[in-house]
């Protein structure tokens, strides 16, 4: 016959499982949000794979990439002109490329202030996007 410790954590899982209640089991097997994107380079269609970072590294980032003096003045936070290559070396992974290598792209004449804002948006909303709320109850 089954101890009443058992009964009880058995009641309890079933209970959960019923109910929909997130468990430390369910929250500590999150996956990292991904997202394949496709773009239009050079009139072909190309994909870039993103992968999320954790909170604690994209602040890591942030404070690796303090504003300048100028930056600062205008009131930013971080120095987007650092930042957004190394973010992009760390979320985009497929293609993989260095901070250098994102770097020469965000610098290059041939990129547009919009078409890199478009790749660093994505990788700033995958990072900072919050869990799909469902409808609420009152428990």
């Amino acid at each position: 016959m089954p101890s009443d410790t058992v009964k009880a954590v058995e009641s309890q899982q079933a209970q959960s499982k019923a109910s929909k209640r997130a468990t430390l089991d369910l929250l500590r097997s999150k996956k990292k949000r991904t997202r394949e994107v496709p773009f239009v380079l050079n009139d072909e269609e190309v994909t870039f794979a993103f992968a999320s970072i954790s909170a604690k590294r994209y602040d890591k980032l942030l404070t690796e990439n303090p504003p300048n003096t100028e930056q600062r003045a205008a009131g930013a936070a971080y120095n987007m002109n650092t930042f957004a290559p190394a973010l992009l070396a760390e979320v985009v992974s497929d293609p993989e490329l260095t901070k250098a290598q994102w770097s020469e792209i965000w610098e290059s004449p041939d990129w547009n202030r919009g078409e890199l804002m478009t790749l660093f948006s994505e990788a700033v909303e995958l990072c900072n996007t919050g869990l799909q709320l469902g409808p609420t109850a009152t428990v």
